[in-house]
């Protein structure tokens, strides 16, 4: 007979939102600040900051301490995470995976279920534009995102959902998807 113990045992930590959680963002800090960077690797950094550099790790530190954390914990390690700030309800601001199957998984049920809940919006492109597209998360017209997320940004003409906005000094194309809370 297969002991309890012997299970992989998972644990969804809400950082941020359960006062009992906040002793993890220490705890997982590290771990947390290494999946934020690989996911943004490939994009050239996080937060308009060039991958590897002193203020892209002090970007993510300052994220992580004031920011709500949503984690998947597994054997002790994370597997997958999302940041939140409060900003028409919880805006989604960095989201990973520790590179495993699992941990795509992980990061998946997370975004179904904030999609599910309608608890969660966020700036999304590419891979994870897709993605949410497959769930069925909304998207949200480009007429309501410069009110959203306080920033200017250009419509693309021919799609009513994508617009530019520069980060970081560089012009990016995104979309926005989710539940905001009201604009107005």
């Amino acid at each position: 007979m297969i002991r309890f113990a012997s299970f992989i045992t998972e644990r969804v930590l809400s950082i941020g939102l359960n006062p009992e959680h906040d002793k993890f963002r220490d705890t997982h800090r590290d771990q947390i600040h290494d999946i934020i960077h690989r996911s943004y690797k490939d994009v050239g950094g996080y937060g308009g900051h060039e991958s590897g550099s002193k203020e892209e790790s002090q970007a993510i530190h300052h994220d992580i301490n004031h920011s709500v954390i949503k984690a998947v914990k597994r054997d002790g390690k994370v597997t997958a995470v999302n940041l939140y700030k409060k900003q028409h309800g919880l805006k989604s601001i960095a989201s990973g995976t520790n590179g495993t199957e699992q941990g795509k998984t992980d990061w998946k049920k997370t975004k179904l279920e904030d999609h599910e809940r309608k608890r969660a919006w966020g700036e999304v492109s590419g891979a994870v534009e897709k993605l949410q597209h497959k769930m069925g998360v909304p998207k949200v017209k480009s007429s309501e995102a410069e009110k959203l997320i306080g920033k200017k940004i250009t419509p693309v003409s021919g799609d009513e959902y994508k617009y530019k906005r520069k980060i970081g000094g560089h012009e990016h194309e995104k979309t926005v998807m989710g539940h905001p809370k009201q604009t107005s």
